[in-house]
């Protein structure tokens, strides 16, 4: 999939785009538009990871991406062991690169 894809998946409403990079990152790079976030740390916080895994819609396709796709990756994994669709969209920089849009992470 790529990012353009992505971005119009998301856009109409059959797609959630999960940021899973960790909050200093973002504060530097910003995120991609429409982005929701969850750090990849979170695993390891079980309450934390099934009250997110809880809020997620299982008929939509979620897109998750991180700095390489490394991360994203692993929790693409999880998600689909717990039965959701989930897939790696890869990197930020694939998103950036694209010259898709790219808002301020607050938090």
């Amino acid at each position: 999939m790529t990012a353009q894809e992505a971005r119009q998946m998301v856009q109409e409403g059959k797609a959630i785009l999960i940021d899973v990079r960790e909050e200093q990152e973002l504060r530097e790079t910003g995120t991609a538009e429409g982005a929701i976030w969850m750090p990849s740390s979170a695993i390891e916080d079980e309450p934390r990871w099934n009250a997110f895994k809880d809020s997620l819609p299982k008929d939509k396709l979620l897109i998750l991406f991180c700095k390489l796709g490394g991360r994203a990756g692993r929790m693409t994994e999880f998600l689909c062991i717990d039965g959701f669709r989930a897939v790696c969209l890869g990197g930020f920089g694939d998103w950036k690169g694209a010259g898709l849009p790219v808002q301020s992470f607050n938090r």
